[in-house]
């Protein structure tokens, strides 16, 4: 039956997809992020030309193309397993470099259809029409991604107060509900570009459903058994500081706050650098006058100045 052969075929591109760009965020520690940057990169294309121009027919009469169902759905939940094993100063970094490069593809393909051109073969001739209506789609669905992945970022922070630690039903709304909101979205482009009818939209919508099931699965099984999910602030997120970076002043200043607060007497380590300021500098052994930030390295200072209180070890 081929509908049925359609749907084994999508769930072995799905397995084939998530197997080798997990692999790669997994080896990222020894080759590095850009391999795994690349990979979603070169996907990108497929992905916008199988969108605008193949489709293959599903049971329940569902017509889906394997560009937006497999591809799209896998590249998107990817970034999300990406920001919770990094962070969104990582995740940012593909979605501007692919907005970056579909401008600049858009604009070079504009030029270059101004050369005078020498056909090497009869119906070889170069199709800058279609070439054009790939790069309007391709800017369109990378400023779309950019969009869902701030959505995402902000479901799955939010998720925690109502599903705890629990990854899989986590990932599971997440992915739902910004893919129906990107369906929704990248079909108005689709429709103005190339006359797309309704049964896209509705077909596309459960076949993307379906695959993020399928995503859900395999990235709860990575986080669970490969990379456990990193720890992070418990307040959610804001809109405007989901891409921001905090400058190396404002990050050692936020360590501070964090761990200022020694161990031993419950005060911030503030108040004591200002006590030990007070001391004469004669009194204060080598850089005791200066503030730390660890309250380990407070607890050794102190203990310098009145004297070791680990009483000596008397050998037998």
């Amino acid at each position: 039956m081929p509908q049925l052969e359609n749907v084994l075929l999508l769930i072995g591109e799905a397995l084939l997809y998530f197997l080798a760009l997990s692999a790669l965020l997994r080896a990222r520690t020894r080759v590095g992020l850009g391999a795994f940057f690349c990979a979603l990169g070169v996907m990108h294309f497929l992905e916008t030309y199988l969108a605008s121009i193949l489709y293959i027919s599903l049971p329940f009469d569902i017509v889906s193309s394997p560009g937006s169902t497999v591809l799209f759905t896998g590249k998107l939940m990817m970034l999300l397993l990406l920001y919770i094993r990094e962070d969104a100063v990582v995740v940012r970094q593909p979605i501007y470099g692919l907005l970056f490069g579909n401008v600049l593809l858009f604009a070079l393909a504009f030029v270059m259809r101004h050369h005078t051109l020498v056909a090497l073969a009869p119906g070889r001739a170069a199709d800058f029409a279609f070439l054009n209506e790939m790069g309007a789609l391709m800017v369109w669905g990378t400023a779309i991604l950019f969009f869902d992945c701030i959505l995402i970022i902000l479901l799955y922070e939010r998720s925690r107060s109502w599903f705890g630690d629990r990854i899989f039903p986590r990932l599971a709304l997440c992915g739902a509900l910004v893919l129906t909101f990107d369906q929704a979205a990248f079909f108005a482009g689709l429709h103005m570009l190339t006359g797309a009818g309704l049964d896209v939209l509705i077909g596309g919508w459960f076949a993307k459903m379906a695959a993020v099931a399928l995503y859900t699965v395999l990235a709860g099984v990575y986080l669970i058994y490969i990379e456990r999910p990193l720890r992070r602030r418990t307040d959610a997120p804001r809109i405007w500081d989901v891409f921001d970076t905090l400058t190396y002043r404002e990050r050692y200043e936020n360590l501070l706050a964090r761990t200022g607060c020694d161990a031993l007497t419950a005060r911030s380590t503030a108040s004591l650098s200002k006590r030990t300021d007070a001391v004469p500098s004669s009194m204060l052994p080598p850089q005791a006058g200066t503030s730390r930030c660890c309250s380990s390295i407070s607890i050794t200072s102190r203990s310098s100045m009145i004297g070791s209180v680990t009483p000596p070890v008397t050998e037998s």
